[in-house]
């Protein structure tokens, strides 16, 4: 809707003066413009002319660059283009050494950390087997000690054993002297009373003298019977020598044998050596 300018004849000119001739039609041309306004403002979709609205054409348009080509504005286009890549670029490679470095970075923590657990799991090794040899080292120790502490107990026992088996011994061989003197003393007057039993039975032949003896060897059984009698050392003189043979002969038992104790005639008188040497011979 197109609206036309509403212009205002000024009236003629009469004696009024300039401003009071202007004022009152520039009022009026205000409030009508006013009015006008508020119409267009209030009224314009609603009025009747709406219904005849004409679809606008729309129409294609395509700005086109009236800057004239030229190689050299193009070249600075490119070479742009190429400084921005080459930002772009070495954006790119500082960034990727940037992830390289963290990476090596964080292996190297994680080396480290593992080199640090390794440490200290060697370390806790070594401490370990420390702590274990020193307990071996004390168990073989104190093993020594109790062995040690055994072997002198038991010299210990051995020497009192010793002492006490000495002792014994002691007192047996003691008791043997004394039994042994005691048998001496009773295998003396046995043999005593043997030679008495010989010298009466014995012939004194005319060639003895004083001073003359012989050993006589016997040999007898526990019932003092004489097995067997020989001269084992002579006199130098062959009647006597015989002379005490046959005697010993003659007699043939000795009685005083008869209550001998077995052990006595054992060790003394079942083979023994008689010593004759008669006391009542002339010179």
């Amino acid at each position: 809707m197109s609206l036309s300018a509403i212009s205002v004849s000024s009236p003629p000119s009469s004696a009024v003066s300039p401003g009071e001739g202007y004022g009152l039609p520039i009022a009026i041309s205000l409030i009508l413009h006013v009015l006008i306004i508020a119409v267009v403002a209030w009224g314009w979709e609603s009025s009747p002319a709406d219904a005849h609205k004409v679809t606008p054409r729309y129409v294609e348009a395509k700005l086109v660059s009236m800057t004239p080509k030229s190689s050299k504005p193009a070249a600075t286009k490119k070479k742009v283009r190429k400084i921005d890549l080459a930002a772009k670029k070495r954006e790119q490679q500082r960034l990727k050494e940037q992830r390289l470095k963290e990476q090596r970075l964080k292996k190297q923590k994680k080396q480290q950390q593992a080199n640090a657990a390794a440490a200290r799991k060697a370390k806790k090794l070594a401490q370990e087997k420390v702590r274990m040899a020193e307990e071996q080292l004390a168990a073989e120790r104190e093993q020594q000690r109790l062995e040690q502490e055994r072997l002198v107990q038991q010299r210990e026992t051995e020497n009192e054993k010793q002492r006490q088996q000495d002792f014994a011994d002691a007192l047996a061989a003691e008791d043997e002297l004394l039994l042994a003197e005691q048998d001496e003393v009773a295998a003396q007057s046995y043999v005593a009373q043997i030679a008495q039993a010989i010298g009466q039975h014995w012939s004194r032949p005319p060639s003895a003298r004083r001073g003359m003896t012989c050993e006589l060897q016997l040999q007898l059984i526990p019932t003092g019977e004489v097995v067997s009698v020989s001269v084992s050392k002579g006199s130098g003189n062959g009647a006597f020598d015989r002379s005490a043979e046959q005697a010993v002969k003659k007699l043939g038992r000795f009685e005083s044998l008869a209550d001998i104790p077995p052990a006595l005639f054992e060790r003394y008188f079942r083979q023994f050596t008689l010593l004759f040497d008669p006391q009542d011979l002339r010179l």
